[in-house]
């Protein structure tokens, strides 16, 4: 017997209302908008992911993989607000396994 599996979809739509002087100065262009849209949706993810860092839920490799960033690019971004990951002897074991 085959199992079938259900296939998620590449894509969503997403449909939502933002204030128009939001878009002022904005080519209103698919692309452009996707491009908005990702640029925002990293921001988030890495300011979810430092939130959690800070709040001690794991380390930054662990955090990463829950949010769904790079693990390097998070470590980037995380220096580059001044936050130096921790590399102690229990991350270093958790890291490894």
């Amino acid at each position: 017997m085959t199992a079938e599996k259900e296939e998620m979809p590449m894509e969503k739509t997403i449909t939502m209302q933002i204030p128009r002087h939001w878009l002022e100065g904005v080519p209103e262009e698919p692309m452009t908008l996707q491009q908005i849209f990702r640029l925002g949706l990293y921001q988030y993810k890495v300011e979810r992911a430092l939130a959690l860092y800070r709040d001690g839920v794991g380390s930054l490799g662990y955090i990463a993989e829950q949010v769904g960033l790079s693990k390097r690019d998070l470590i980037r971004e995380a220096r580059m607000r001044g936050i130096e990951p921790d590399f102690s002897e229990e991350t270093v074991q958790e890291e490894l396994s």
